[in-house]
């Protein structure tokens, strides 16, 4: 995609959200690449976290202006050839299935154990409601969780910067887990 997109002289923005749930975004002025960042990271410090992803949502906005996200001067063709360096064959699907939630069967107490599954369920729910900065609060959260479920929610929500009825909806969305 970033090649086609170098040769057809795009200009505008490409986000993504990796299966992690990590965003990205390339833009392009013209066909060269004049903006990468994964997270927090940008230029070609970010470069080396998205050759890693596999899979992701795609959105393109094109003849956005990001010249005033610009931070560094990139060079397209040695991004190019790093990005091209490891591919297989141009048939890479971009598309990743839908973060819904999945709903589990009896009543749950809001001390039960964070599971591999509830996390996840966890960490879709806050990217959805919240959006991509979610993920890395989720991270931050998750690893090492203190206190009860609601706790957990609570504070994954205020540090996501969510409104009261943002923060609602995600522990709705969880509550029905």
């Amino acid at each position: 995609m970033v090649r086609n997109h170098h040769r057809d002289s795009y200009s505008g923005l490409v986000t993504g959200l990796s299966e992690r749930q990590h965003s990205f975004q390339i833009g392009f002025d013209h066909g060269d690449i004049v903006l990468l960042t994964y997270r927090i990271k940008k230029g070609m410090d970010a470069l080396q976290f998205i050759m890693q992803i596999e899979r992701a949502k795609i959105i393109t906005h094109m003849e956005l202006d990001i010249s005033q996200s610009v931070t560094e001067e990139l060079d397209t063709s040695a991004i190019l050839s790093r990005l091209t360096a490891d591919t297989i064959d141009d048939t890479t699907t971009t598309e990743i299935r839908n973060g819904a939630i999945p709903h589990r069967e009896g009543s749950g107490s809001d001390r039960r154990q964070l599971d591999g599954r509830l996390k996840r369920a966890i960490e879709a729910a806050a990217v959805h409601h919240f959006g991509p900065i979610a993920a890395m609060v989720c991270e931050e959260h998750l690893a090492n969780p203190e206190g009860d479920l609601r706790t957990i929610i609570m504070n994954i929500a205020q540090d996501a910067g969510a409104s009261q009825a943002e923060t609602q909806a995600f522990f709705q969305s969880i509550s029905e887990f």
